[in-house]
């Protein structure tokens, strides 16, 4: 399920309502890669002002979701493939730190709650050509997100959660949401299974090196 956790400190009241449902919608692959998003929709449909929904809009551009242009619009970003590979280089290094946080500073109840998200994960994984659901993606984000809160890091957990949902955004916008032809999930799910075992043995750089190498390997 969406969490909810945005970090977004610096809004509040209207600003910050309007700002959690567009992000949701970004992240959810509601608005794609280059869609153009009119301020004058999101008063109506929100029943706001202009100013809440473009202090909205500006913090979303800062964050690198989207593009404003003076006079012209605001935009999805249209991001590179190499943009994009740099991003998952950037993400895996963010997410091994984690896993080797959560190595050295876990509890026992928080595995067995990760073990259980893994084993919902298996049950729900697509086979090649299958679509990939939103139910299966907010799962593997969970167990990501479990992994963060092992880290007891309280702003290390709100800017990995930033890269998180970024990394879901470029998911949902890169491909047709089906699992391609030759590639199969099984993988990951043997990735994150040592992922948890490494976590509960307290071998921090194991973690950290299993955790990159799956997050490197998406497809």
């Amino acid at each position: 399920t969406w969490l909810g956790n945005m970090t977004t400190t610096a809004l509040s009241g209207k600003s910050r309502t309007i700002c959690d449902e567009i992000e949701k919608r970004l992240v959810h692959g509601h608005y794609r890669f280059g869609d153009e998003i009119l301020a004058n929709d999101l008063v109506k449909e929100f029943g706001a002002s202009r100013a809440p929904v473009m202090s909205a809009m500006s913090y979303l551009r800062a964050e690198g979701y989207l593009v404003i242009t003076p006079q012209v619009g605001c935009r999805v970003i249209s991001p590179t493939t190499s943009e994009i590979e740099d991003f998952v280089f950037i993400f895996g290094r963010v997410e091994g730190a984690m896993a080797a946080m959560a190595a050295e500073r876990h509890d026992d109840n928080e595995i067995r709650l990760l073990r259980a998200t893994q084993q919902k994960i298996r049950q729900i994984t697509p086979r090649k050509g299958e679509t990939i659901s939103l139910s299966f993606v907010d799962l593997v984000g969970d167990f990501h997100r479990q992994i963060h809160g092992m880290t007891h890091s309280k702003y290390e957990i709100e800017r990995a959660a930033k890269y998180l949902r970024m990394s879901e955004f470029f998911l949902f916008n890169s491909n047709a949401m089906k699992v391609p032809q030759g590639v199969s999930l099984s993988i990951a799910d043997k990735q994150r299974a040592r992922i948890i075992e490494a976590i509960a043995e307290r071998d921090a750089a194991l973690a950290s090196k299993l955790m990159e190498e799956h997050v490197r390997g998406r497809p």
